[in-house]
């Protein structure tokens, strides 16, 4: 049975009206407010912070006790250019292009201005401020559990390489120096905005 001309243009009208309408993209200029709300420039201080926190303590460990009091200032004047590096790298102007095209793909226009919207509010506010704050105590008390799974890392990595050398027919035990290598802190990523409740469809 073939559709009259009339009533297939309608059909074809209403399938057309019916059809969702495909989300708008957040403009560049809505993600640059976001980040603004959001205080990037207070975030990228943190980052910072906390890499150069980490950072000593990765140099700390490494050296040890066996550094001069000249070498440990050398040490520290040479983290300290790096840390300048980093801050220079994470200006807005540096990575602003890669917000928004994260940003752009991953949220619609109106997830980031509810994002704007949520984060402008005395709520939005205050989780910004104790973000920092609740990933700093998640990351030190995540540093006892990464510890041990760097050891047991070590020591399953120790044992596989002494199965192999005797595979191979070393059989001297020798010892060949693997000294415990201590545990890495990784810097932390940069944190990410939590998401808002949605709003319900009633308000």
């Amino acid at each position: 049975m073939r559709l009259s001309r009339p009533l297939l243009a309608a059909s074809l009208y209403a399938a057309f009206c019916l059809a969702p309408a495909q989300a708008a993209r957040p403009s560049d200029a809505q993600i640059d407010q976001l980040m603004e709300s959001m205080n990037y420039e207070r975030m990228r201080r943190e980052i910072v912070q906390q890499m150069r926190g980490s950072a000593e303590m990765m140099a700390q460990a490494a050296a040890g006790d066996q550094l001069t009091p000249e070498q440990r200032a050398s040490l520290a004047k040479a983290m300290e250019k790096q840390m300048a590096s980093v801050e220079k790298l994470l200006e807005w102007k540096q990575v602003a292009p890669i917000y928004r095209k994260v940003y752009g793909d991953v949220f619609e226009a109106a997830e980031v201005q509810a994002m704007i919207d949520f984060y402008r509010t005395p709520a939005g506010k205050s989780i910004l401020e104790k973000m920092p704050l609740a990933m700093g105590r998640t990351m030190q008390e995540m540093q006892p559990l990464m510890k041990r799974l760097f050891e047991d890392m070590q020591r399953d990595l120790q044992r596989d390489m002494q199965a192999l050398m005797l595979e191979s027919g070393d059989h001297a035990g020798h010892d060949h120096g693997h000294e415990p290598v201590p545990a890495p802190y990784a810097p932390p990523a940069p944190p990410a905005p939590p998401a808002p409740p949605k709003p319900s469809k009633g308000d």
